[in-house]
C-alpha cells in the first residue's frame, strides 16, 4: 500500500497538461476523426443512431470474460471455449481502457468519471476533473464535469 500511495503522489506531480479537461476532449475529437477517416460512412447514407443502450462490465477484464464464457459453455455440457454470451451478440462491442489520473490502478468513480464524462480524474472523485481533490469539497466547485447524459438531454433526447 505504501507503494500505491507513493506512486499517487509522484504520479500527481507529473499531470501537467492532461490535468485540463479540454486535453482530452481534444483527444477524443481527434481520435474520432481518425475512426471515421478509416471507415467513411457510405455515401448517401446519414448514420445517426437510433437508440445507445451502455453496459459497464466495471471490473471486467479479458480473463474474468473468457472465464465466464467457458464455464457457462461447459455448465452446457460443451467444451466452453465456443460459448457465446449474450453481448458476444451484440451488434457493436467495445473495449475500453480507464485509469485515474493520479493513480495507475483504476478506481471505479473515477474511471466511471472517464468514460461518462470524456476526462480523466483523480482517486476516488465523481464528475470532477483533476482539479477536484478527494476529501476537498471546496475543489469541486469548480471542477464539476457535464456527461453523457448532459448532453444526451442538452439535445432534448430521453435518457433513463
Amino acid at each position: 500500500m505504501r507503494a500505491f500511495d507513493a506512486h499517487r503522489k509522484c504520479n500527481a506531480l507529473k499531470n501537467g497538461h492532461e490535468s485540463y479537461r479540454e486535453f482530452w476532449y481534444e483527444e477524443a475529437r481527434s481520435a474520432l476523426r481518425r475512426r471515421l477517416q478509416q471507415n467513411p460512412p457510405s455515401a448517401g447514407t446519414k448514420a445517426h443512431a437510433r437508440n445507445v443502450i451502455l453496459f459497464v462490465g466495471d471490473g471486467m477484464s479479458l480473463t474474468t470474460i473468457t472465464a465466464a464464457r467457458i464455464l457457462r459453455g461447459q455448465r452446457l455440457g460443451r467444451l466452453g471455449e465456443e460459448h457465446e454470451l449474450a453481448w458476444d451478440k451484440f451488434p457493436a462491442v467495445a473495449l475500453v481502457k480507464t485509469f485515474n489520473s493520479d493513480a495507475q490502478i483504476g478506481e471505479s468513480s473515477a474511471c466511471a468519471t472517464a468514460l461518462m464524462c470524456g476526462v480523466k480524474a483523480n482517486f476516488e472523485t465523481l464528475g470532477l476533473d483533476t482539479r477536484g481533490k478527494f476529501e476537498n469539497c471546496l475543489s469541486s466547485f469548480s471542477s464539476k464535469v457535464p456527461s453523457l447524459i448532459d448532453w444526451a438531454q442538452e439535445e432534448g433526447e430521453l435518457s433513463f
